[in-house]
């Protein structure tokens, strides 16, 4: 690539950062390859209070239309925390290249692919974001909310 691509802004609310920044530190205790990047784009982005979020970020939770490099066609996933998986065909985890390359972006943004092994111009452009998904899904061993303490089943 011989024009130098300027990394879009990237917004994110306050529990995604935070709970990211955790997941960033476990995974640099591990030596994990995207544990660098994912801080390095932690840094980088803009943190506000989930309701002042304009509505077409990608956050955890949302789901993402989204191309990669000259493909054909785009793919439509939710982008997740890996410890939140439930359904592995509609989901596409924070800890990928493409899901750590389209935290934060809006809709129209594109962001060379973070992290990848494969050709250093690939870039992944966010075609649509929506809907985002609030508290629909629990995943199995975690605590309901009621607070009750015992956990699902």
């Amino acid at each position: 690539m011989n024009d130098v691509l300027k990394l879009p802004p990237i917004l994110m609310p306050a529990r995604d950062h935070s709970r990211l920044m955790q997941t960033a530190r476990e995974l640099a205790e591990q030596c994990h390859p995207l544990a660098a990047p994912l801080l390095q784009e932690l840094h980088r982005a803009t943190v506000c209070p989930a309701d002042e979020l304009p509505d077409d970020v990608v956050t955890l939770n949302t789901f993402v239309t989204y191309r990669i490099g000259g493909e054909d066609t785009s793919d439509k996933r939710m982008l997740i925390h890996p410890d939140d998986g439930m359904w592995p065909p509609a989901e596409l985890s924070v800890l990928t290249p493409a899901g750590l390359s389209l935290l934060g972006l809006r809709a129209g943004h594109r962001m060379p692919l973070i992290g990848s092994t494969g050709t250093p111009d690939v870039c992944v452009e966010v075609e649509a974001v929506g809907p985002r998904v609030t508290g629909a899904f629990v995943p199995l061993g975690t605590a309901p909310p009621d607070g009750t303490g015992d956990r699902w089943t």
